[in-house]
Order: C-alpha cells, then structure tokens, then sequence
C-alpha cells in the first residue's frame, strides 16, 4: 500500500492517498479502523502498518477522538487524523468491500480537515 501526501495537481488537492494494494494490505487497515471504532486502540500509524510504502517520509497517524477533526497536518510530511468512535465506523464501512478485491476509491474524511484522506485501488479517482 502506497501512502502520499498531495499537496496539488488536482481541485481535490491537498489529500492524503493510500493506493496500489492487495485484499490482505487493506484488511490490516481494516483492522486498525475497527479497533479505533471499538476502543481497543486510541492510535494507529498507517505508515507502521504491515505491507504500507511511505511516498517521501509521509505519516499518518490515525486517532480516536471526541469531535471530529479529520486530517491535520502536525509536520512537514507528517498528519494526523482524529475522528469519533461512530466516524471511524463509517470509515470502516467504507475500506471493508476493498478486502474482498473491490476496485475504484473512496473518500474516508474531507472537511472540515486540512486534507482529504482517499483510499484507491489504483490511485485513480
């Protein structure tokens, strides 16, 4: 799985985009929301998570939070996204049918964030 920081190039721009991985890549990240969503993690870094290849030094941090913050960005290349139990839910919702081979994207956050967080099979959308 690709992790990238877009700053431009696009109207959707800036953006954060994880793309170009496999069903067991994505069931990891699935993991990972699940468990913000049901209180068994408070963090998770995407850029740690097995199979994930950091596009110049990106970091993502995911975290459990009591408002929705979406995507800040706390350094040069470095982010993070806080959303409340019930949004990373949704979110989960929204990675769960790439485990089985979905192609396409989705958007996990937008506003009222700093960037936008996209998940694509091929890093198209």
């Amino acid at each position: 799985m690709r992790l990238e920081y877009l700053a431009e190039g696009s109207p959707d721009c800036p953006l954060i985009r994880l793309s170009d991985f496999s069903p067991a890549e994505v069931a990891a990240l699935a993991s990972a929301v699940t468990a913000l969503a049901s209180g068994q993690a408070e963090r998770v870094a995407v850029h740690e998570l097995p199979g994930v290849s950091s596009v110049g030094d990106c970091e993502l941090l995911l975290c459990r939070r009591a408002w929705d913050q979406a995507v800040l960005r706390v350094g040069p290349s470095s982010f993070e996204c806080g959303l409340t139990p019930g949004a990373w839910e949704d979110v989960a919702g929204l990675v769960e049918p790439f485990q089985s081979g979905a192609v396409g994207h989705q958007w996990l956050t937008g506003a009222p964030g700093e960037a936008s967080l996209l998940l694509s099979s091929c890093g198209r959308w």
